[in-house]
Formats: C-alpha cells, sequence, structure tokens
C-alpha cells in the first residue's frame, strides 16, 4: 500500500511537470533571495539583447516579481511567451522563451539514476512476489518505490518559473524530493536490519528504523519555518538538513554493514550478511564521500548529481551475488533473471548512450534524430542480447550443462590426470560440481552390511538431493549425491540427462578405485598378519625356547662338575653347553630380526628414545608422544618404529643440523609420526634414495601415507598411518 502511494506520488508529479510550461531550466539549489539553476534547453535569447541563462545563474526575478517573497506572485505564461529573468551575473533582464519540457536533456542528465532504480525496482518486485513472507521483502519494496518516484521527479527537475507560478508542480517535487526521499531511507533502514540482523530484530528497533528519517524530517520542516526569511531560503534550509539526514541514516547503514560482517554465525549465513554487509559498505562510502559530504562541505558535489544512482549498483551487485552463491530468500530462479535482465539493461543503456554521443558529436545529427536511431538500434539489438546473457547468466549459475560433450571430455581429461587412484574420487566430486554449480555432491560406495558409506564429500546441501546409481557391467558399485542449488530451484531435466551420462562414466573409475582399496586392504591385512605371528613367534621364542635352552645349558654345567675331567662325558656336557650358548645366541639374532625388542619391552615412544641415544653425539633428539596405553598393531608399531629409525638416521648423517624432533600422536584412529630437523633440507634434483623409498614402502604396506617436505630450513617426514589395518588412508605420496 505505502510502496503504491509512493509509486503513484511520483508518477502524478512527472505528469504535472511534463504537462506545465518551462522555461528550459532545473533548480538545483535554492539560496537566500533566489535559486541557482542549471539549463537543459533554454532558447537562445533574440537577436541584441544581452547572452541567455547558463549553469549556476542565480535567479533573483522572473516577469519584474521576486522568486522568494510569494509562490504565486506571477500567472502561469502562455506557451511560445518571453519572460524576463533577472540574474545575479548580469543587471540586464533576460528573455526567456517558454515552452514545452525538453525530455532528453532530463535523460541524459540522469540515466545513472534511473538505470539504479529501475533495477532496484524490479529486483525488489520481483523478490515479493515470490517471498511476501519474508520480512526484508516489504521495506524493500517500498524503499524501492519511494527511490524510483523520487528519482524520476528529480530526473524531470523543475523549473526556476515554478517558484514565481506556485501551483502544483512545486509541491508535488518537493513532497517526493523531502517526503517520498526520507520515507525511502527508513524503509533502507528496516531493510538492512532486518537483512542483516535476521529475524531476532525486535519490533521496536525496526520500527525506530522506519520512523527515524521521516521524523527527523518533520523536524526539519519545522525548525526551518521558524528560522527561513524567505521561501527560497526555507527551501535551502531543508534540502541541507534533508542531505544531513540521509547523510546520517547512510552512516547508520554502513555501522550496521560493519556490525555484522565482524559478527560470528553460521558459515552459509555469514558468507551471506558479509556479502550483503561488503555492499551497503561501498554504496555508503561512494554516496557519502563523491555526494552528499562535498554537498554539505563545500555547496556540490565532486560528481553530477545525475550519477548519484550509480553508488547504489554495490549493494544491487551484493544482493545479486547473495542471491546466486549464497540462496539469499532461497530464490535461485530470480536470481538467474534478475541477473540476466540486469546484464540486458546496462549493456543497452549503455550502448544507447554511446550511439546518441556517437551520432551527436561525430556525424551532427539532432538530439531528437540521434535518440530514435539510437532507439532503434537498441530494439534491434534486444534479442541478441537477450541471449547472449542469457547463456552467460547461465554458464555462471548453472555451469556447463548446455555442453555435455564438453563436461565428459573434462571429466575424462581430469580422471586420466590424476596421479594416484586415491586422487580420482575426489577429482570426480570436483569436477561434477564445478560444471553444474552444484552445492553439494558426494560419493558413496556400498559396504558388506548392505547400506552405503560417503567416501568423498564436497560443500553443504541447501535443496533436495538427487542420486544417480553408478554401474559398471550392469552391477552397483556406488551411488552418486548431488544438491538441487536451492529451495526454489529443483534440478531440470538438462541437469538430470547430464547426471546421468556422468554416472556412465564414473561407474568404471569408481569400480577401479573399489579394487585398488581392496588390493591395499588386503595387502594391509596380510601385514597386520605377519606382524601379529612375529610377535607371537618372538614371544615364544623369548618366552618359551629361549629359558629352556637356557635350563638344559644350565643343568649339562652342573652335570660336568660331577663327573672327572679325563672321562668321555666330561667333554660331551662341555660340547652340549657350548652348542646351548650358540643356539641361545642364534635365538636371540632371531628374535631380533623379527621384531625390535625394545618394542615389546620399553613401548613405541621408549624404544625411539633408546634408539636416538645411540646416535651422533652433535645431534640432540627430542621423543615426544602421546599415545594411550592402549597396544598398537603389531604392524603400525614395527612401521612406525623403522620410519622414525631411518628418518633419524638420515637426520644423523646428511642434514647436518642440531637438533631432531620426533612426535608421535593419536588422531582418528590414526598414528601420525613426524621427524623434523633443523638442517640443510634435500636437494630436490636428487631422486629419491633407498632409505626414503623404504620409509614409503613401509607405510603404503599398513594402508597409510607418507610425505616429505623438504625446504632450506630443514626437512620434515609426516607418516599417516591408520590403527584399523584393512582402511585405506587416502593419499599417498608417489615420491
Amino acid at each position: 500500500m505505502v510502496a503504491t502511494a509512493l509509486m503513484l506520488l511520483g508518477v502524478l508529479a512527472v505528469i504535472v511537470r511534463l504537462d506545465a510550461p518551462s522555461d528550459g531550466t532545473r533548480i538545483t539549489d535554492w539560496v537566500t533571495g533566489g535559486v541557482i539553476v542549471a539549463v537543459d534547453a533554454a532558447p537562445a535569447p533574440p537577436t541584441g539583447t544581452v547572452e541567455g541563462l547558463t549553469d549556476g545563474d542565480v535567479v533573483r526575478m522572473i516577469g519584474g516579481q521576486s522568486v522568494a517573497d510569494r509562490l504565486d506572485v506571477l500567472p502561469p505564461p502562455e506557451l511560445g511567451a518571453r519572460v524576463d529573468y533577472q540574474v545575479e551575473r548580469v543587471e540586464a533582464p533576460i528573455p526567456v522563451l517558454i515552452g514545452r519540457p525538453a525530455v532528453l536533456p532530463m535523460l541524459q542528465y540522469g540515466w545513472g539514476n534511473l538505470v539504479f532504480v529501475v533495477t532496484l525496482a524490479l529486483l525488489a518486485v520481483c523478490l515479493y512476489a515470490r517471498r511476501p513472507d519474508e520480512p526484508a521483502t516489504s521495506p524493500l519494496l517500498v524503499a524501492s518505490a519511494g527511490l524510483l518516484g523520487s528519482t524520476v521527479v528529480v530526473v524531470a527537475g523543475v523549473p526556476a518559473l515554478a517558484m514565481a507560478v506556485g501551483g502544483p508542480l512545486l509541491w508535488l517535487y518537493n513532497l517526493n524530493i523531502v517526503g517520498a526521499y526520507t520515507i525511502a531511507w527508513g524503509a533502507i533502514l528496516a531493510f538492512a536490519l532486518l537483512l542483516l540482523g535476521g529475524r531476532t530484530v525486535s519490533r521496536a528497533w525496526l520500527a525506530g528504523a522506519w520512523l527515524l528519517p521521516p521524523v527527523a524530517t518533520v523536524a526539519l520542516l519545522g525548525a526551518a519555518a521558524l528560522r527561513a526569511h524567505d521561501w527560497s531560503e526555507w527551501f535551502g534550509m531543508v534540502y541541507a538538513g534533508s542531505t544531513v539526514i540521509v547523510t546520517g541514516a547512510m552512516l547508520l547503514m554502513l555501522l550496521l554493514g560493519v556490525v555484522a560482517y565482524r559478527a560470528p554465525g553460521h558459515p552459509e549465513g555469514r558468507a551471506r550478511v558479509r556479502c550483503l554487509a561488503v555492499g551497503s559498505i561501498v554504496t555508503a562510502v561512494l554516496a557519502i564521500g563523491l555526494w552528499h559530504l562535498p554537498q554539505l562541505l563545500i555547496g556540490h558535489s565532486l560528481l553530477p548529481l545525475g550519477a548519484l544512482g550509480l553508488s547504489g549498483l554495490p549493494f544491487i551487485a551484493a544482493v545479486g551475488i547473495a542471491l546466486w552463491r549464497h540462496q539469499l530468500f532461497d530464490i535461485e530462479r530470480l536470481a538467474n533473471r534478475s541477473l540476466t535482465y540486469l546484464a540486458v539493461t546496462v549493456v543497452l543503456v549503455a550502448g544507447y548512450a554511446m550511439v546518441v554521443a556517437l551520432l551527436g558529436n561525430v556525424f551532427g545529427l539532432s538530439g531528437g534524430i540521434a535518440a530514435a536511431l539510437a532507439a532503434i538500434a537498441a530494439a534491434l539489438a534486444l534479442a541478441p542480447v537477450l541471449r547472449a546473457a542469457r547463456r552467460g547468466v547461465n554458464r555462471l549459475m548453472y555451469g556447463e550443462r548446455d555442453d555435455p560433450a564438453g563436461v565428459l571430455a573434462q571429466l575424462g581429461s581430469r580422471m586420466q590426470a590424476a596421479m594416484l587412484p586415491d586422487d580420482v574420487l575426489p577429482v570426480v566430486a570436483e569436477t561434477v560440481a564445478q560444471s553444474l554449480r552444484l552445492p553439494y555432491v558426494a560419493i558413496d560406495l556400498p559396504e558388506e552390511t548392505g547400506g552405503f558409506r560417503t567416501i568423498v564429500e564436497r560443500g553443504r546441501s541447501v535443496g533436495t538431493l538427487h542420486t544417480e546409481e553408478l554401474r559398471h557391467h550392469g552391477s552397483v558399485v556406488g551411488r552418486l549425491r548431488v544438491s538441487a542449488r536451492g529451495i526454489d530451484d529443483p534440478l531440470e531435466p538438462a541437469d538430470l540427462a547430464l547426471l546421468r551420462s556422468l554416472a556412465g562414466e564414473i561407474g568404471p573409475a569408481v569400480q577401479a578405485v573399489r579394487l585398488h582399496q581392496d588390493l591395499v586392504r588386503s595387502r594391509a591385512e596380510v601385514v597386520a598378519l605377519r606382524e601379529d605371528e612375529r610377535r607371537r613367534l618372538r614371544r615364544d621364542l623369548h618366552d618359551g625356547l629361549g629359558p629352556a635352552l637356557a635350563a638344559i645349558g644350565l643343568k649339562a654345567g652342573l652335570a660336568r662338575r660331577d663327573v672327572a675331567q679325563t672321562t668321555r662325558a666330561y667333554d660331551l656336557l662341555g660340547e652340549i653347553d657350548g652348542e646351548v650358548k650358540a643356539s641361545l645366541g642364534g635365538i636371540r639374532r632371531l628374535v631380533e630380526g623379527l621384531r625390535p625388542p625394545a618394542l615389546d619391552e620399553l613401548g613405541l615412544v621408549g624404544a625411539l628414545r633408546t634408539r636416538a641415544a645411540t646416535l651422533a653425539a652433535d645431534l640432540t633428539v627430542e621423543v615426544t608422544g602421546e599415545l594411550s596405553e592402549q597396544r598398537l598393531p603389531a604392524a603400525v608399531e614395527a612401521a612406525a618404529y623403522w620410519i622414525a629409525v631411518e628418518a633419524m638416521t638420515n637426520a644423523a648423517r646428511h642434514s647436518q643440523g642440531s637438533r631432531c624432533m620426533v612426535d608421535l600422536r593419536l588422531f582418528h584412529h590414526t598414528l601420525v609420526l613426524v621427524v623434523a630437523d633443523d638442517g640443510r633440507g634435500l636437494d630436490s634434483s636428487r631422486p629419491s634414495g633407498v632409505g626414503l623409498s623404504s620409509m614409503r614402502e613401509r607405510a603404503v604396506e599398513v594402508g597409510g601415507s607418507l610425505v616429505v617436505h623438504a625446504a632450506a630450513d630443514g626437512t620434515e617426514v609426516v607418516a599417516r598411518l591408520p590403527l584399523d589395518l584393512g582402511v585405506v588412508d587416502g593419499h599417498v605420496d608417489p615420491r
């Protein structure tokens, strides 16, 4: 209701403006005793008189009457009549021809403002039509209506003649410029408060945002009436005060944007709010810095007033980005159309202005003919520009869904470029998400229990999930799950057709990855069984056979004491004792070869500390670890031990450093081993040696990974070994 009233008020003012007689000027400012004008299309004075009106003239009298004392001192002149204007610049009066308003200069004066308010109005109407229950859409609609009505009135302008004639034109103009404009800024504050603060904003704060600019304007009108000496001074005070009020509202919006930008929240909601906050901040800074603040300080803006609306384009762009990337109001289809028509509007308006300028300045055509030819060119270009804009916006929002062959080729090339099998599925998910601009993509593999386990997941679901089965030779080997782009933007037939084609290509790749994972899992299980068997065998040899042989040797020694040294039995018992000792030495070497004894005696951390103490004296090795008392799997323990020993040995032999740090941590059922030194680092130009290859093989054997980071200030070896043997750890550095 309010938005409709504001729109009708602006339309009525424009109709009255176009119907009223005009002197070809527009009032740009009010001063005591007169008005400052700009000349749109004032005719040249008759031959023999002084020069005509120019931009910046201060008009004091019209038709021999002061323009400041009363507003109806002059009856409306007839079209074609000449009225004398008295200006400060010259003493003699200037005869001005009265005629109809010229529309083309109006459009040339305010095209930047019109682009902004028309775009904002279209966006606001579409948002309100699709989401009338969303609290922020109502104030946006009111704000756009107030800005559209007041901006159209500003573009039409009010001639200096209206100060002498009075009537509805002058009052409708000021009612829009002051009243509708401040109501619009109250709505803008409410919109910013709801948009940046969410539904938790109290009614008191919301009412304050709505009422603050209008109430301040009413107070301004009263204060100006008490202090002004004439009408022109009163209008000047009102407009200066209105600029102050709007500047204050912009500063409040700037403050809201800064607070919202710094506020914590959900990552998706925070990204949306920050996007809008940045748009609000940029808009406020541009408008205040280039127009409103200079107007208050030096009496004129740094850029033409007709371009003021361009400062609002960053805010509209922020709303567009929030619609597209962050699902503002969950209106994705609207975002597509809004971006399309915004692009068409910008291209056509810019093209129209360029054609008019080219025809007028280069070919010397009159303004009317140039405008007509430019309008014809814009009409002819509308269809191709719309098609190009739609293709561009569709690619921006929906990716390459209109080019299935290109997407399939891209997927194939990316899978071929993957260096390792474990990189394939992440590459697939990334390609599907980028190609279709999908917010969420997941790949699931079947489990033996009958369910599915998510292997790769990218993004966050914001809409309905769609599932495509992944098949290989008719058997289901997995499934591809994707999210729609938003609640209001379900997947279209073109999306579904491309997903089916992609699923046909992804199925064999998933099967290859499954076979690779089965191989790695089987290898890890074999290694685990081997290490467990070695641990058991070592325990049996160390605790069973070793003591038994030692007992036999002890008994043989005791028996030897009881027989004469000259007897054959004495020699045989000596041989038995020697053979037992030799066997014990062999068993000891066998036990040590099966598994480092220190692991079972001291644990992993203690065994590494003991081994570190045997390294070169000029290298200080510090071993730290926070391992639970629960015993690690034998294969993991042995792999970590030998990897750490090899890394420490390399540091002692080749790094020329003074310090080496060894750290062990348990993280998500994974043992993370880090060995770092402060030496000279590895030479990247030299191929990997046997030691590095051995470390990687030990990590891969248990389903883990190992990466070596070499820099000028040292080398870092990072091994990740899963405790659940048989579970593949993903990435393995191939070096």
